[in-house]
């Protein structure tokens, strides 16, 4: 595999220091779909927009997190790439997917992440991506991914295969079956529970509902308790497989919230 096949750049590599004028990467007028792009950062914005712009000859253009929304209200998109981590706010890219998801449910998107993990890979599809594609991957990966996704299928990686189907196989058989009761949550519990469920840190959930941290923590605990359930991951698992659709409202877009610690284990609650 050549490097000039790796999206990924280190920190090291002389290009990583050209200037990137995001505006110079829109394509010709023959474009035959549009795309747009939140990257990690303007130099990765760069890299990506050139990939599909060889690749498809499609109008590609990366756009600042911050204007995202405004950008899709204003013009035509046809596909969109959202980096899990923008402008070193680590998850901030799946709270931009959801938002985007609720607003403009047609709309398919693809969540980069750089380094897949099974928690990662849950929330990015019950984020609303349709393709989970690691920027570390051969470039032919991401034509393949963004060929099936525009034809309406899911794609995945081997590597994002095998996270999600590790997190799957780890699950208790709890999580899988239904059982009649368990749901019985407190009108509390449930809204703590969704809050978690969309990867809000228990410091956060304190703060929108105005509790302290460790009744969030009891609240979890009493939850988990009741669903027969250990982790966050399981969490996610036991409420989509119940037809939980996450479909609420998304109010902090533009948070600066890092949620490096959204799906810990029951004992880090």
């Amino acid at each position: 595999m050549t490097q000039e096949n790796i999206l990924h750049i280190s920190p090291q590599d002389e290009t990583a220091h050209m200037a990137v004028n995001e505006s110079s990467f829109r394509t010709v007028d023959d474009a035959s779909f549009n795309v747009l792009i939140v990257g990690a950062n303007p130099l990765i914005n760069g890299l990506l927009v050139n990939a599909l712009a060889h690749h498809f000859k499609c109008d590609a253009r990366a756009a600042r997190r911050t204007d995202l929304l405004r950008m899709l209200a204003m013009s035509k998109t046809d596909l969109l790439l959202i980096s899990a981590d923008i402008d070193s706010v680590p998850g901030a890219g799946f709270e931009l997917a959801m938002a985007v998801l609720h607003a403009y449910p047609a709309i398919p998107i693809i969540l980069l992440i750089d380094e897949p993990v099974s928690d990662q890979v849950i929330r990015a599809f019950i984020s609303g991506a349709r393709g989970v594609f690691s920027p570390q991957d051969p470039i032919s990966q991401l034509v393949d991914c963004v060929e099936h996704v525009r034809k309406g299928s899911i794609w995945a990686s081997n590597k994002v295969s095998d996270c999600f189907l590790k997190a799957f196989r780890s699950l208790p058989a709890s999580c899988l079956l239904p059982t009649e009761g368990s749901m019985a949550l407190s009108e509390r519990e449930l809204q703590v529970v969704e809050y978690a469920a969309r990867g809000k840190t228990n410091k956060t959930i304190a703060q929108e509902l105005r509790l302290s941290e460790h009744t969030v923590k009891n609240y979890l605990f009493r939850a988990f308790e009741k669903l027969g359930v250990s982790s966050r991951v399981e969490l996610l698992f036991y409420l989509t497989t119940r037809g939980h659709s996450f479909g609420y409202p998304v109010t902090s877009v533009g948070s600066e919230e890092a949620s490096e610690n959204s799906l810990g284990v029951a004992a880090n609650l």
